[in-house]
């Protein structure tokens, strides 16, 4: 269905439509698509206008054009492009993304994944401008009230600890980052942005945007952990443009890492993985790729849609090529932000100063913020102060993708909530208050009375909501979260408040039960302690969602191998300086003991502790491995009280497909 078409049934504007889509997680919405599949037309109705869904006529077919470029395929038929791909290359057909393939391959193919699709046979489709075009095409934002105009894409490392995400920021920053003097209130940096130019004369001229210099815009984000990664998502900030993902050539993809594949997935946000170390004469990067690619991200040269990049983020080998891959992808992105309209800015991080106060570190997402701005986040009120950039600048104001740090707000906020501005003191409070209230009446209850734990791979729910609408918003939006490893499966669904039958047959279906705005009396909260079920009660729908989202990585299992590299004797135990430490001289009896792998203590063959080295010596020298038959002096953390004769085995964890 045409957008433009439900936006006149529904009595509304393309806009509106967009941002209750967005909101509510529903399929079409979150790009600048004009063509909305019937289900999820079906369900924006229930939510905005009920009374007219008799109204909506049953169009969900799906028309392809004669040639068709594979991403623009995958796109309409609701596919990842990677998978595409694959079944193309499976079946003799050997293309790229930006490749072209005729229709009835096209057919062949989405046949394959059990999708029917129809010849355009000269059927074109209007779009909001009333121009006919053919159905794969996207519109820019017209007979909408927004103005949007490019921003720099937005970036975050992730990886597992010890694979060199700080040094890749470290490099890119100090090579790169615009310079500045150190600022008064700037602690560390979270977040920052440089301007590159490119070494590839093939990418000078790109569409992106330029800062003074010449060089294009970049904001990376130190994201402050993983769930905090997830909750920006949820909230609806979507940060986040791109992930690198830091892996490295020598130890390959570790719990961390799938951990972040996972979230990735959940999240939708491209992946371009770093594999580091590829200097080192240990490295093996194509090993690697073979690895990351059972958890699937295949290599783009293997026919998927995921770059790899070979680097050393410590000698500053191959960044030039990350930075220029991710320019080159963030172009067909094409990242916006919307201007003429209140500044707004998501917060990245929240901390106490002893001497200025409540410190925010924030990336402005909409407009200008300037100092002297009156600013919201939630039910707290504030006036911006200080502005500094993330680099130590002392600002006057800061445009959409610039990474501040802003004193003037009077409560901590959490991560990927929005700061606002408001034209006036008077109606900043006025909306504080209104939030004030919805917190008041709003009531999240999470009871755990047990763990959640997926009996043949799957997660049982119940769930209840206000009205059908919200019902069938909530459901959409479930079935929608990725679920290849681990899936959702609802076992009862209603509406009105939580009852004794319900809980009963969470009981026996072995279920979690979900409720949205509904009542849960003191007798029902009594009853699913007793029975020890878990209840997650909100009035905010993706407080749900993310509840389910966290659920399905806690269960999704990667089978792991602790692999023993080398044992030692403890010869003798010291007083440490630091009480939370332990230091003592040991002799390597088997293999190696290496400085940044975790120890193993063991007594009398029963392992008693997991320890974390603090700081490795040979002949009182930092020492990054010690060999078999020689002594060294180490100081720990952990627990385990260590006693001479113990054994400690210097140990590494692989993953097992």
């Amino acid at each position: 269905m045409n957008i433009s078409t439900l936006a006149k049934i529904l009595g509304t504007s393309i806009s509106d439509l967009r941002e209750v889509g967005t909101k509510n997680s529903i399929y079409g919405f979150f790009g600048r698509n004009t063509r909305i599949p019937y289900n999820s037309a079906a369900a924006i109705t229930k939510i905005v206008r009920p009374d007219k869904l008799a109204k909506l006529e049953n169009d969900d077919r799906i028309y392809l054009p004669s040639n068709i470029i594979v991403a623009d395929f995958a796109e309409s038929i609701g596919r990842p492009v990677g998978q595409v791909i694959r079944t193309l290359v499976m079946n003799g057909i050997m293309v790229t993304m930006s490749e072209k393939i005729d229709y009835d391959t096209a057919s062949l193919i989405a046949s394959e994944f059990g999708v029917e699709v129809f010849a355009e046979d000269g059927g074109m489709f209007e779009d909001e401008s009333g121009n006919s075009d053919q159905l794969v095409k996207t519109v820019e934002y017209e007979n909408t009230d927004k103005k949007m105009v490019l921003r720099p894409p937005v970036i975050t490392v992730m990886g597992h600890v010890d694979h060199g995400k700080t040094t890749l920021l470290d490099t890119i920053r100090s090579t790169n980052v615009v310079a500045g003097e150190a600022g008064a209130i700037t602690q560390h940096i979270s977040s920052y942005k440089i301007e590159y130019q490119p070494k590839d004369d093939g990418n000078a001229n790109l569409n992106l945007l330029k800062g003074k210099s010449g060089g294009y815009k970049m904001t990376f984000v130190d994201t402050p952990g993983h769930e905090a990664f997830t909750a920006m998502r949820a909230r609806g900030s979507q940060m986040a443009d791109f992930v690198i993902l830091m892996v490295s050539a020598i130890e390959g993809p570790k719990p961390q890492t799938v951990e972040v594949i996972e979230r990735s997935k959940l999240s939708k946000v491209p992946v371009i993985v770093a594999i580091n170390k590829t200097d080192l004469p240990e490295a093996d990067p194509e090993r690697v790729k073979q690895e990351i690619a059972k958890y699937g991200l295949v290599p783009e040269e293997w026919g998927g849609d995921t770059p790899f990049i070979s680097i050393s983020a410590k000698n500053n080998i191959g960044i030039d090529k990350l930075i220029e891959t991710i320019l080159v992808h963030a172009e067909i992105a094409e990242p916006k932000g919307e201007i003429d309209c209140p500044g707004q800015a998501v917060v990245v991080e929240s901390h106490l100063d002893t001497k200025f106060g409540i410190i925010t570190t924030a990336l402005v997402v909409k407009d200008t913020i300037r100092v002297g701005d009156i600013i919201r986040s939630g039910d707290s009120v504030g006036k911006i102060r200080r502005l500094e950039s993330t680099d130590g600048q002392v600002l006057q104001e800061a445009v959409i993708g610039d990474p501040v740090v802003i004193i003037g707000l009077s409560d901590l906020i959490n991560v990927g909530e929005a700061i606002v501005t408001h034209p006036s003191v008077k109606d900043a409070n006025n909306q504080a208050n209104i939030e004030k209230i919805k917190k008041a009446q709003s009531k999240k209850i999470i009871m755990n009375g047990g763990t959640v734990t997926a009996t043949d791979n799957q997660i049982n729910i119940v769930i209840k909501a206000d009205v059908f609408g919200s019902l069938e918003a909530i459901k959409e939006s479930i079935l929608k979260i990725p679920q290849e490893k681990v899936k959702i499966v609802i076992k009862s669904e209603g509406v009105g408040g939580l009852s004794e039958s319900d809980v009963e047959f969470a009981e026996t279906s072995g279920s979690s039960i979900l409720a949205f705005h509904c009542e849960v009396s003191s007798k029902i909260e009594q009853m699913v302690k007793n029975k020890k079920i878990n209840l997650v009660q909100s009035d905010i729908i993706y407080e749900l969602l993310e509840w389910v989202e966290e659920e399905i990585l806690k269960n999704t299992k990667h089978e792991t191998k602790i692999i023993v590299l080398g044992k030692a004797k403890v010869l003798a135990t010291f007083k440490a300086e630091k009480q939370n430490q332990q230091v003592f001289g040991a002799e390597v009896i088997d293999g190696k003991i290496f400085s940044n792998k975790e120890l193993r203590l063991y007594r009398n063959r029963e392992e008693i502790g997991k320890l974390d080295i603090v700081e490795l010596q040979r002949n009182k020298v930092k020492a990054s491995e010690v060999n078999i038959s020689q002594q060294f002096g180490v100081s720990v953390t952990g627990k385990g009280k260590i006693q001479k004769d113990d054994e400690v085995w210097s140990v590494d964890e692989i993953l097992v497909k």
